[in-house]
C-alpha cells in the first residue's frame, strides 16, 4: 500500500482528502498506479488523465520529489518506499491591465 498527495483543487474532488491510500507492489509504474486512485476516488476523473490515459499537461506529478517528465514519464516504477504527489496547475497573482495606445521605449545616450 502506498500513498499519493494530492494538491490544491484535487483534494476535494478526491472527496476532501490529501492522503489517498492506493496499493501497489513494487515495479509497478505510475499509470498503473494513478488508474488505480481514478478507479478509487472517480471525482479526479478527466483531472489528472486525459482521454487516451496520458497525463495532462498542466498537471504535475512528483516521484519522491522528482517530476516524472524528467524520469520516465508514466512509465516511471514506484518501489515500496515511493511517495508520489500530484498538483494541479495553479494560477494567481493580479494580471496587469492591458496598455493602451503604442509603448514608446527611450533610449538613453
Amino acid at each position: 500500500m502506498g500513498l499519493v498527495r494530492l494538491y490544491a483543487t484535487l483534494r476535494p474532488r478526491a472527496g476532501g482528502e490529501g492522503v489517498v491510500e492506493v496499493p501497489w507492489s513494487p515495479g509497478d509504474t505510475i499509470a498503473e498506479v494513478i488508474r488505480e486512485l481514478l478507479r478509487r476516488r472517480p471525482g479526479l476523473q478527466g483531472h489528472i488523465l486525459d482521454e487516451e490515459g496520458q497525463l495532462l499537461p498542466y498537471v504535475n506529478v512528483f516521484l519522491n520529489g522528482r517530476d516524472i517528465r524528467h524520469l520516465n514519464g508514466l512509465e516511471s516504477r514506484v518501489d515500496r518506499d515511493t511517495e508520489l504527489f500530484i498538483f494541479p496547475p495553479v494560477a494567481g497573482g493580479q494580471t496587469p491591465a492591458p496598455r493602451r495606445g503604442p509603448v514608446r521605449a527611450r533610449l538613453g545616450g
